[in-house]
């Protein structure tokens, strides 16, 4: 599996290491099977690595019959117990082992493992620590034994002080009696993408497929479809990331055709609603190590992703990938703060771009893998994780956690819950305020002709006022629908782009936007014609001032671009105010703030026989002066074409 292999692979191997190395005493003579006892339990070996875990049962209880002090026999039928999922019997035939060998290693680790995984913490602490007494090697199991002595510190006081949360089924529209688990959204949240594993966990040879559901009115879910293919194949799918537009996906695919190495994260492209054919991202993603579990930022300009590659703190470790001018730059370590030397993994960056929920084996915990939550501060490092506590958090895998654009709803997949369907399901819950994200809200809009109302493809992009990492997006040709996310305490500059016509460009103030109700707009492009207009919505002076703010540069810089990349234009700079005030007054400050955007021109570069300036104070509105709202769209600033 895709997001188990790496867990899988130590659970598959572990009973071969501690039938090597787990006894500090080699057995003494007349504890030594007879022929008959060995035959039989090398057939139970065999049973059990083909899941003939009853037969395996049989042929083991067979050996100890026949040879009572057989004491590798009494370990590997506690250990088929163990992997049959009888817990109850494993502890029955451990205890049995220690009877004979008290100082049996992979008997005391096991039932230290067992219960810690029932939360027993008591009984855990016990066998761990005479585990750790007997055991003077440092090897991995030493490691682990001493972090789950740790871990149950933790549980004390998380069981002590549970997180008020009420984990809720997501419902029989998505989950079933197979695994489903890895949720995803874009950003508008009206279509959830998941992966499903048909089969056991235990199997070794998994199925998995991302699946996709569509969100009705009312907020329930239809049932869900398989995406199918390209993405979708014989071998295996999912792990995977939605850029916030919806038109792209990350995703793991393991041993695929044209792959680098063991899983590779691929991505394919939304092509006026069909996905393009899965393109490798090569490197410096990918390498012939193990790439997995894609987290695409909400700007699409950085990439988070597990791997096992050199250069990390041991097993898997969370990285790190920008995107630049010539492609995806190599990759960052998200350093010690982040990573351990147990495995870090399922990295998921909200769409606030500052809050990591990710899972760790390595930060004290509630058992084999917790969820955690980091923020990333103003210097750019990453702050000490947060565990999400009891009982987001259990004794087992607590992996794939995402939260939604609101900042507190929460969606991960758990087969601990009284009310699953079967095998891992998706739960969603409200995180407490300290866990909390930030809001985001987002801009839905769909970019037309003017004079046609025909749709048009766009570039898009959203800059940040305050500076910081533009969005990069386009409007889709079928519909000329584009969609960027909207944080809550940032003002935000949109301008839309496309050979031929004029641009057009937005204001978001955000801070002063009181709920994430996300804003629907309809953009009407016009071509570049002489008497055409553009409100310059990004221009900005203080009231009864005409001395432009620092805030107005990049609106400026869009417009001195345009008159760079069309030489043959000529354009009028004008001045409009509302009908507040004096008429001669508004008419003078009306032609000083055009004056002032004329002056920025020329000093950088836009020659001024192209340019001229005017001030019309409140003779042109373009919405009533009756009202607030509409006052403050008649004061503004305006190009239009004159040649």
């Amino acid at each position: 599996m895709i997001e188990m292999c790496k867990n899988a692979l130590l659970i598959a191997t572990a009973f071969l290491i501690f039938s090597a190395c787990g006894q500090t005493k080699k057995a003494t003579a007349q504890n030594e099977p007879s022929k008959k006892s060995q035959a039989l339990f090398t057939k139970g070996l065999q049973q059990q690595s083909l899941g003939e875990y009853n037969d395996a049962v049989s042929s083991f209880k067979a050996a100890i019959k026949k040879s009572p002090g057989f004491l590798d026999a009494y370990d590997a039928l506690a250990h088929t117990y163990q992997k049959a999922g009888a817990s109850d019997r494993a502890v029955s035939v451990y205890r049995q082992l220690l009877e004979l060998k008290s100082d049996h290693l992979y008997a005391l680790y096991s039932l230290g493992n067992i219960y810690i995984s029932n939360e027993q913490i008591d009984s855990a602490e016990y066998y761990f620590r005479t585990f750790l007494k007997y055991n003077k090697t440092k090897d991995k199991n030493t490691s682990i034994a001493v972090r789950n002595l740790q871990n149950i510190s933790f549980m004390r006081e998380a069981i002590a002080n549970p997180m008020d949360i009420n984990p809720i089924n997501i419902g029989s529209s998505i989950n079933t009696n197979e695994q489903e688990y890895s949720p995803a959204f874009a950003i508008d949240e009206q279509t959830m993408y998941i992966t499903r594993r048909t089969g056991d966990l235990r199997d070794s040879r998994p199925n998995e497929d991302i699946y996709f559901a569509t969100r009705n009115t009312d907020g329930s879910w239809n049932p869900i479809k398989n995406l199918g293919r390209p993405i979708n194949t014989s071998d295996n799918e999912g792990a995977f990331s939605i850029s916030s537009d919806g038109h792209y996906i990350f995703f793991t695919s393991c041993s695929r055709r044209g792959g680098k190495g063991q899983c590779d994260i691929w991505l394919t492209i939304d092509n006026d609603g069909e996905w393009s054919e899965p393109m490798n991202l090569q490197a410096p993603i990918n390498t012939r190590h193990w790439e997995s579990q894609p987290s695409i930022a909400s700007n699409g300009k950085t990439l988070y992703f597990t791997s096992d590659r050199p250069g990390g703190y041991g097993g898997t470790d969370l990285w790190k990938a920008n995107f630049g001018e010539t492609g995806w730059e190599e990759p960052i370590n998200l350093g010690p703060e982040i990573n351990t030397p147990f495995d870090e993994q399922f990295p998921f960056i909200h769409s606030d771009n500052n809050t990591l929920y990710f899972s760790s084996e390595g930060h004290p915990g509630m058992g084999k893998s917790d969820l955690f939550l980091s923020r990333l501060g103003p210097e750019g490092n990453w702050g000490s994780p947060v565990n999400l506590g009891h009982p987001i958090n259990t004794s087992s895998y607590d992996w794939n956690m995402i939260v939604a654009r609101d900042g507190k709803t929460a969606l991960y997949s758990s087969d601990k819950m009284p009310d699953g369907k079967g095998g891992l399901d998706i739960y969603t819950f409200q995180l407490p305020t300290k866990l909390q994200a930030q809001r985001v809200s987002y801009a839905r809009g769909f970019i037309r002709d003017a004079d046609t109302k025909r749709p048009l493809a766009a570039s898009v992009i959203l800059t940040p006022q305050s500076g910081g990492v533009s969005t990069n997006t386009y409007a889709d040709q079928t519909d000329g629908m584009f969609l960027v996310p909207l944080k809550a305490d940032q003002k935000y500059a949109l301008t839309i782009d496309k050979d031929g016509y004029l641009y057009h460009s937005e204001y978001f103030d955000m801070p002063n936007v009181d709920t994430d109700k996300p804003f629907e707009i309809i953009i009407d492009l016009k071509k570049v014609k002489i008497g055409k207009s553009v409100v310059l919505k990004n221009v900005f002076f203080d009231t009864d001032k005409y001395e432009l703010k620092e805030n107005s540069i990049n609106e400026l810089q869009k417009l001195i671009d345009f008159m760079k990349i069309n030489p043959d234009i000529s354009i009028e700079i004008g001045g409009h105010t509302d009908n507040v005030g004096n008429k001669t007054n508004n008419i003078e400050l009306s032609t000083n703030r055009a004056k002032s955007v004329y002056d920025y021109l020329v000093k950088n570069g836009v020659s001024s026989t192209r340019l001229t300036y005017q001030g019309y104070g409140d003779n042109n509105p373009i919405e009533s002066n009756s009202t607030e709202q509409g006052r403050a769209i008649n004061r503004r600033t305006e190009f239009k074409v004159t040649k």
